[in-house]
């Protein structure tokens, strides 16, 4: 196999998993489709040749550098894809649930008054917010 090949592998692995673990999931995510669209289109001669290039025959069928692309990307698309369902998971909070509503002990009075509707200009505000922390990658 090309020594280049492993090293360009290598690199964008090691990108995709920094910024997997320090800025977030979803921006790994867009990464990882982002840099080989850009390739491609910034530089298709050398990119074509590149992803055309045969690193090995297996059982007389070629692999090709765009083959193994694909296995990293989905590779790293199940890292991802893990990440954000293990990230909900541990973030859900017991009571926020929708179908369970709590019933007060017995002999105690609730202080709290019923929240009134949110105005849709609250849930945009709200879900901006929340989206502003899953990019930043805040949990």
């Amino acid at each position: 196999m090309d020594i280049f090949s492993i090293i360009v592998f290598c690199i964008y692995i090691i990108i995709i998993l920094m910024i997997l673990v320090y800025i977030s999931p979803l921006l790994s995510a867009l990464v990882l489709v982002l840099i080989p669209v850009a390739s491609v289109y910034l530089l298709p001669g050398l990119s074509v040749r590149f992803f055309s290039a045969q690193q090995f025959s297996f059982a007389g069928v070629p692999v090709q550098n765009i083959h193994i692309m694909l296995s990293v990307w989905s590779a790293l698309i199940g890292i991802v894809a893990y990440t954000e369902v293990l990230s909900w998971y541990l973030s859900k909070d017991e009571k926020s649930e929708p179908g369970k509503k709590t019933v007060p002990a017995a002999g105690s009075i609730s202080s709290k008054p019923e929240e009134p509707a949110k105005s849709l200009k609250t849930k945009a505000e709200v879900f901006m917010l929340k989206l502003g922390k899953v990019l930043s990658g805040k949990k």
